[in-house]
């Protein structure tokens, strides 16, 4: 897909790839990995920009991953979602019942998660393509779980040619809208988001991360016009 848009230009300064991704985590420990990561690669050619179709991708859980799994930041289906409600109550009400790994086997087994699952030369390639691009965000923890995994897995980060974070204009969203979370904050502003953007970066469920991606791109397209609190 070309796009032509004098936002996503400014939001990528003198550079070609622009990359926006958001992140759903293993937790192990204090630590958070990538579990699931989504988004779009957008690179410049001339005066327009050639939108990749959306990436998606789940990471296999870091050695010690304790066997948990929210169905509320997965992208799986509602069956699933349920199977994984039940098992996170079982956990918390008769772990004596849960085996070491039933919560990721079922979230694994899932119709939406199996196609997409990626080793970690996958993760490699894309921490590679991180560090060639602008990075569009919300927040840092996405930056620090890449940092975590590269550490995990003996492989080198490199930063991205620069970072573009809507996190830090929390305090002007929170003024206008009553909150910055993201999809409030897209619900409140979507009426002045640019059209064409909103066709290029469709939304779908919250904590979807290529959901949660295009709003974010969207949402810092329309910061690099217009202040939040306008």
């Amino acid at each position: 897909m070309k796009i032509r848009s004098a936002a996503l230009d400014l939001l990528a300064g003198k550079h070609t790839s622009l990359l926006a991704f958001d992140c759903e985590f293993w937790h192990k420990g204090q630590v958070f990995l990538p579990r699931e990561i989504g988004g779009y690669h957008l690179v410049r050619s001339g005066d327009a920009w050639t939108r990749a179709p959306p990436f998606f991708a789940v990471l296999p859980p870091p050695a010690g991953q304790l066997n948990r799994v929210s169905s509320k930041f997965s992208t799986t289906t509602p069956a699933t979602a349920e199977a994984l409600d039940i098992l996170e109550e079982t956990e918390r009400s008769a772990p004596e019942f849960l085996g070491d790994d039933d919560i990721v086997k079922e979230y694994f087994a899932d119709s939406k998660v199996k196609p997409h699952l990626k080793t970690t030369a996958w993760l490699k390639g894309f921490v590679k393509l991180v560090s060639e691009s602008v990075v569009v965000i919300k927040g840092d923890m996405d930056l620090k779980a890449l940092k975590s995994a590269c550490k995990t897995h003996g492989f080198a980060f490199h930063p991205p040619m620069g970072i573009v974070d809507i996190a830090k204009h929390n305090p002007a969203f929170n003024k206008r809208c009553g909150t910055a979370k993201l999809e409030g904050t897209y619900d409140c502003i979507k009426k002045e988001l640019s059209p064409a953007l909103k066709k290029a970066f469709p939304i779908g469920k919250a904590h979807d991360p290529v959901s949660d991606a295009a709003m974010t791109i969207q949402i810092a397209a329309w910061i690099a016009t217009k202040s939040p609190s306008s």
